[in-house]
Formats: C-alpha cells, sequence, structure tokens
C-alpha cells in the first residue's frame, strides 16, 4: 500500500468520528523468517501483518479501540468504536488532550533505515546464510538453532489535530545459538541492511564460544571484574530503560536521575543517550502519537541529565515531549527505544588483558528488578561465562546469578570499546548500539548447577 492511499484511508476514517479529538495509529509489516534447530531448518515462514490503533476523546474521556482490517469499512468501525469506549470510560483530569502537530504536515523526516534489497531479500538468501551456520557448527559435533528474520515495515499516525507521520523501515536480524553436551555459545547481528549480516561471523562467534567454554568450572561467587560484550550491556541497559529513564519512572520515584541533573552519577567516560535521528542505529523519526524525536542525554561524561517524556507526561511534569510515546494506551509510559552508549578507546581484547582475575560475560538473560529504586536488578549468565586469567580467557565457567546495581556498574566502568554492535529492538522498532565494557567490583551471588 502506498504511502499516499494508506493517509488517505485513515484521513477519511478521521471524518467518521464523532469524538471532540480522534487519532489513527496503523503499522504494517511484511515478515520472513527462517527457524532453525538441532541443525535442520524446520520453519521458514512469511506474514504480512496490520495492526491499526485509535484513541478517542471526549472531553476529559479517553477511550480506545484496535484493529487488523484496513479497509474503508474497518477503519470507520474502529474509528466509531473508540469513540464509543471513550464515551464509557471514567474522566482522566490529567490527560492534556492530543498534541497538536510539531512537524510539517505531511511531511516524513528523511533519516534513512530503509533498505530496497532488504525488502526484496528472498528465502533463498536466509536459507544460504542458515546452512552456512549449520555447518560450521557441525565441524565441531555442535548443534545450531535459531533465526533469520527480515521486516519491512511501516508506521503511520494521524490525528485531528493536524498530525501526518509517516515512516518506512526495513530490518534483519540473524541470530545463532550453538550448543554442546555442557556449553553454547551466542552469535547475533541486525542491521537495516541485510548485505551488513555475514553469516560465517556470526556462526565462528558462536562456535568459538561454545568450544573454548567445554568442560566449564565452578568459581565461588563474589566480586568480581568483568567484561561484557555487547549482548550483556544490552540485556543490563533495557532493565535501566524500564526502570529508570522515564518521566513515569520520576513520577513513581524510580530514577536515580531525579534531582541529580549535572551531578557526577557515573564514571566520567560513560555517556549514555536516545537518539531516534542517528542512522547509526534503526533510526525513528516520531513516535507513535506521530511527535518528532530529540536527543534526550541520560548521562554526558558521568554526569546526570534528563528522562524521555511523551504529550501526557509532559503536560502532567511542566515539560515538552520528547518524542517518546509507545502506542496508546500502554502501562510503561513513555519510553527510549534507541539508546546509544559512546565508544570508548579500547577493544575488547585490551579490556580483557587488563584483567588479572575476573569473568568474561557473552550475555544476560532472565533479568528481573531486585530494588527499583537503585535500579539493583538480577539475573544469570548464558552463552559462553569465562573466567579470566592474567589478561586471558581461560576456562568456560558455570552459568552464575549476578544481583547488581546498574547505576553502581556504570559508576565502576573503567574501560569501554571502540566498536559498538547495533542490536535491533525486541519492540520490532528502533535499536541499541552498545559497546563492550570493563566493570570493577560486578557482585555475582550464586552459580547455577
Amino acid at each position: 500500500m502506498s504511502r499516499e492511499l494508506l493517509y488517505g484511508l485513515m484521513q477519511d476514517a478521521l471524518k467518521a468520528s464523532d469524538a471532540d479529538q480522534a487519532e489513527i495509529v496503523a503499522m504494517k509489516s511484511n515478515s520472513a523468517l527462517t527457524w532453525y534447530a538441532e541443525n535442520i531448518i524446520h520453519q521458514n515462514v512469511a506474514e504480512h501483518t496490520a495492526q491499526v490503533q485509535v484513541r478517542a476523546v471526549v472531553g476529559k474521556k479517553v477511550g480506545s479501540a484496535s484493529t487488523t482490517d484496513c479497509s474503508p469499512e474497518g477503519l470507520t468501525l474502529v474509528v466509531q468504536q473508540a469513540s464509543q469506549a471513550a464515551r464509557l470510560m471514567p474522566d482522566d483530569p490529567d490527560f492534556p488532550g492530543l498534541p497538536p502537530p510539531s512537524l510539517p504536515v505531511g511531511t516524513p523526516a528523511t533519516v534513512g533505515g530503509w533498505v530496497a534489497a532488504t525488502a526484496a531479500s528472498e528465502p533463498r538468501e536466509r536459507v544460504l546464510a542458515v546452512k552456512k551456520i549449520i555447518e560450521r557448527a557441525e565441524r565441531d559435533d555442535l548443534r545450531a538453532a535459531g533465526t533469520y528474520q527480515v521486516q519491512d515495515s511501516e508506521l503511520a499516525v494521524v490525528s485531528s489535530m493536524g498530525v501526518s507521520a509517516y515512516h518506512q523501515y526495513t530490518v534483519a536480524v540473524l541470530k545463532a545459538v550453538v550448543m554442546g553436551d555442557d556449553s553454547s555459545g551466542y552469535g547475533l547481528m541486525s542491521s537495516a541492511d541485510v548485505a551488513d549480516i555475514d553469516p560465517e561471523a556470526v556462526g565462528e562467534q558462536a562456535v568459538r564460544t561454545a568450544v573454548e567454554t567445554r568442560h566449564p568450572i565452578e568459581v565461588e561467587p563474589g566480586a568480581f571484574d568483568v567484561v561484557l560484550s555487547p549482548f550483556a550491556v544490552e540485556e543490563l541497559m533495557g532493565m535501566l530503560a524500564y526502570l529508570a529513564l522515564s518521566a513515569r519512572s520520576v513520577e513513581e520515584h524510580t530514577c536515580f536521575l531525579e534531582g541529580h541533573e549535572g551531578e557526577q552519577l557515573a564514571s566520567p567516560i560513560v555517556s549514555l543517550y536516545d537518539d531516534g535521528l542517528d542512522p547509526s542505529g534503526m533510526p525513528i523519526p516520531f513516535d507513535f502519537e506521530g511527535m518528532p524525536k530529540r536527543r534526550v542525554d541520560f548521562l554526558t561524561e558521568g554526569r546526570g541529565g534528563n528522562v524521555v517524556y511523551d504529550s501526557y507526561y509532559a503536560a502532567k511534569m511542566g515539560r515538552a515531549t520528547t518524542g517518546h510515546s509507545l502506542q496508546q494506551p500502554n502501562d510503561m509510559g513513555p519510553y527510549p527505544l534507541n539508546i546509544f552508549m559512546g565508544a570508548g578507546d579500547s577493544s575488547e581484547a585490551d579490556m580483557v588483558s587488563h584483567v588479572e582475575r575476573g569473568i568474561y560475560v557473552t550475555r544476560f538473560w532472565y533479568g528481573n528488578p531486585v530494588e527499583p529504586r537503585r535500579a539493583v536488578v538480577t539475573g544469570t549468565t548464558r552463552d559462553g561465562t569465562y573466567l579470566i586469567e592474567d589478561g586471558r580467557k581461560t576456562r568456560g565457567l558455570q552459568n552464575m546469578r549476578f544481583t547488581q546495581g546498574l547505576v553502581d556498574m556504570l559508576a565502576h566502568t573503567v574501560e569501554i570499546s571502540r566498536d559498538r554492535a547495533v542490536l535491533a529492538s525486541a519492540f520490532g522498532i528502533g535499536a541499541m548500539v552498545l559497546p563492550s565494557i570493563r566493570a570493577e567490583g560486578f557482585q555475582f551471588t550464586g552459580v547455577t548447577r
């Protein structure tokens, strides 16, 4: 469906609303997935999806409705249903009304993020890529599993306030988990451009890790110097975003930045920010209210900065929206979908060489908050945990549980890599761009047996 046709259908549907205000958000995706396990491709599917979410406002009442029917009749019906729902809702005294446009009407921001070759890629290309990973795993008697997904998506927002925004983007993600009898390894690449995906590199990384961590040993829990790969950093920054980087976390007093703007909270080498317009990530020029993205600096050389806002929390707190609304309604509030950590000047090998005795973590999983007000979280290592001795990764380790304050970790970060990985978001839009880091005194509290 062309942008003009989609806009036309959405604008016509708005005319069917009898609410004071109305907003339509449409997401359309063409997604193709190759799924493999036990060294066999067992699923190769394509899916075409559409989701339309409508908000209607009657006075201070807000209602919503959704559909997957993008026909003129389907859009008209869902707009009317949202209006009916609004009339049944209680008043929300804090609701400021739908936001007015902040972009030129009908003019999408041009930040890139869509690659024709990705949208046109065929199943054969994915199969050949996965075949390379499987063959590499078989050479070392290992079992490979994972996915290769390619997605071509459109996001459009229109409202009765005059908002009119459109963005088209592509995503390619190749993931590999390679398993042996007592070890495993992980590899992943993601990009808007399918040509950036290197299956040999993904497979080699996963296989090498699984081989090197065979016959893992156990170490006693305690505080260790750590080197964390970008995959491990991603899990931790995702939890930090959920707990402490939005206006909702300020309202709930779980934000470590609250009241500390400009103060030295982390290591001077740490800069953490969200930037939906940076083409080195997977850019999104506007949010789900059609509001333009603004860069938000959480930490600048370790000094405290700001949090992200949508129009609701901006009005409630006397601030301006930063363009970070998720689809409404939701129970998360505003959210950063394009987190960056500034690059350093080390390589990952340099970091390992600077550790006398410590732990290298490929990735974490099953993370959960322990003490939200201090951003203390827990989880376990997975798919490649090494003992570091005298500047070398020497042995595989049994997976370990950690319980760690994330702000404390950033305060004790002593090295950051110059290379950063682009890691597509699980939300299906946006990405984190993250380096490896070396931190001191990371708390491991248990061993997985």
